[in-house]
């Protein structure tokens, strides 16, 4: 990634505080080389394909940007720490959350068993004395795995409002 467009776009808190809100945003949309953007690209290609193949884009683009906005915030508000923050992957642990919660091209013991398993990842990464696996090794910064749980939340919020707004619709 060209430094320029990093410096640019990755979340630096002082810079947000500044006025440089679109980092809030843009912050998931670079990363820390290549191997990190092809980790990204690819999980976010397999939850576009086993969740949201059927959504309307518009309907995805809501929900991409609302988990991208949560992470963001969350970042910024809570670890300041990440500076520069870049990368998606806490945006794609909203998107499994919400997919897995939405979707019902799979039967429910599926969903709730892989749900609970996002959980106790997401569970072990949080607890005190986490390592990061051999994958997450291989980058060049430490993984901001709290991003994954404001993330996960993101999907949680955007997939319990979309249901109620869908029971809403259905008794009128």
């Amino acid at each position: 990634m060209d430094a320029i467009v990093f410096g640019t776009l990755s979340l630096d808190p002082t810079r947000v505080a500044a006025g440089e809100v679109w980092r809030l945003l843009t912050g998931n949309m670079v990363h820390f080389g290549w191997l990190h953007t092809l980790m990204n690209a690819a999980a976010l290609l397999l939850g576009v394909l086993a969740f949201f193949a059927e959504y309307s884009l518009k309907k995805f683009s809501l929900l991409l940007f609302w988990c991208c906005a949560s992470v963001g915030v969350g970042i910024y508000l809570l670890n300041p720490e990440y500076a520069p923050y870049a990368g998606l992957s806490g945006a794609i642990h909203g998107l499994i959350v919400a997919g897995l919660l939405l979707t019902r091209s799979y039967p429910i013991w599926i969903r709730v068993l892989a749900l609970g398993l996002v959980v106790v990842k997401l569970m072990q990464e949080n607890s005190a004395g986490y390592t990061a696996t051999d994958l997450q090794a291989l980058l060049p910064v430490a993984v901001a795995v709290e991003s994954h749980l404001y993330g996960a939340l993101a999907g949680l919020v955007f997939a319990s409002t979309d249901y109620f707004l869908q029971r809403l619709r259905r008794k009128e």
